[in-house]
């Protein structure tokens, strides 16, 4: 779930952002302030910070000669992907993506008991999903790789064009 709120909130963020002109002054502060307790709710900062130190696993994973720069790269994550750099810009375009009473019931949903428990239950979920995902992609590779190659035999036996 935490990758899936990231991927959703720098969705929203680069898609571009949807002029709040005709919405009172009074309802753009309220539903900012809506968008921030709902942001705190989902758990926002946590699923950032854990986005953060996937990303820098995977980056020294991906090449081992960074470890001596892992205080460089953290800094650099921390700067411009914290919850705290990406706060306000998020929570605007939350408040952009729902009206104010939208944002209200999602509030109260993520309030009650249930709404926690989904916070606390969908990382587990999500990351099954993909182990799941990834397993039947392993199981299945060979199905891929013939698909290639009858494609590449294809594609060397049509004339250039």
């Amino acid at each position: 779930m935490n990758l899936l709120k990231v991927a959703f909130f720098t969705a929203a963020l680069a898609t571009g952002s949807v002029a709040l002109a005709d919405t009172p002054p009074a309802e753009n502060a309220e539903s900012l302030q809506e968008a921030e307790e709902l942001l705190e709710l989902m758990g926002m900062e946590a699923a950032l910070d854990q986005s953060i130190s996937q990303m820098r696993d995977a980056q020294l994973q991906q090449n081992p000669g960074m470890a001596p720069y892992e205080g460089v790269m953290m800094a650099f994550f921390n700067k411009y992907t914290s919850y705290a750099s990406l706060k306000q810009e998020m929570a605007q375009a939350t408040a952009e993506a729902f009206t104010l009473a939208e944002l209200q019931e999602i509030t109260a949903f993520y309030s009650s008991d249930v709404g926690q428990k989904v916070v606390q239950k969908m990382p587990q979920l999500m990351a099954q999903g993909a182990q799941l995902g990834m397993s039947r992609l392993q199981d299945n590779v060979g199905e891929l790789q013939e698909s290639i190659k009858a494609e590449a035999e294809r594609n060397q036996e049509s004339p250039a064009q």
